[in-house]
């Protein structure tokens, strides 16, 4: 079975003909967590994939727990302003929520993915724009495991998965080589299963 995206101007949805162990795809995801996907959309797109790669979910991770949707939001939707973003998309999503990743570790991760270790700025100036993403785009096999985990760790009970839940599936998957590198960077099974606990 291939699990497809399409990314709509307001939200990220999945075909209802696409289910996971809890029903169609993400149906289960807060609305934090959703965007998220929507992030790993357009990060795949911005490095030029055919699929969308666990990669580009922790690099979603990171670039939203530091607060970065708005940025990418106006990088998506060139044009829009504080006002004009979709739907909750606003400048201050991210205020009074603690971040999860230290600076360091943020910092350091992105390197590690080869990705830009600065922050993204929604009022940048003179920065190139995507246009809108109105395309379908697979997801790997790789990524479709670390989702699986995720709906197996969830398929028993009624909880709404949040970030740090995708963030759990990704390390779960311990022979990767993602888990591999959360672990080097002092992010555990046991430190991400206690942030969920407390919820951060």
């Amino acid at each position: 079975m291939v699990w497809r995206l399409y990314v709509r101007v307001d939200l990220p949805v999945a075909s209802r003909s696409s289910p996971t162990h809890n029903g169609p795809m993400f149906e289960r995801y807060s609305y934090r967590a959703r965007c998220l996907i929507f992030m790993a959309l357009w990060s795949a797109r911005r490095r030029g994939g055919s699929y969308i790669e666990p990669e580009d979910l922790l690099h979603a991770l990171i670039r939203e727990d530091r607060g970065e949707l708005p940025a990418i939001s106006a990088e998506v939707f060139p044009g829009a302003d504080g006002g004009e973003l979709p739907a909750g998309l606003n400048r201050n999503s991210a205020a009074g929520r603690r971040s999860f990743f230290s600076g360091s570790v943020a910092t350091n991760l992105l390197r590690d993915l080869h990705e830009d270790t600065e922050p993204l700025n929604a009022d940048a100036r003179g920065e190139r724009r995507e246009p809108v993403p109105h395309v379908d785009m697979p997801i790997s096999h790789s990524l479709k495991t670390v989702l699986a985990l995720v709906a197996k760790a969830h398929q028993d009970n009624t909880k709404i998965i949040e970030p740090l839940d995708l963030l759990a599936g990704i390390v779960e998957n311990r022979d990767s080589r993602l888990a591999q590198l959360l672990r080097d960077h002092g992010v555990t099974r046991q430190i991400v299963v206690k942030a969920l606990d407390s919820g951060s």
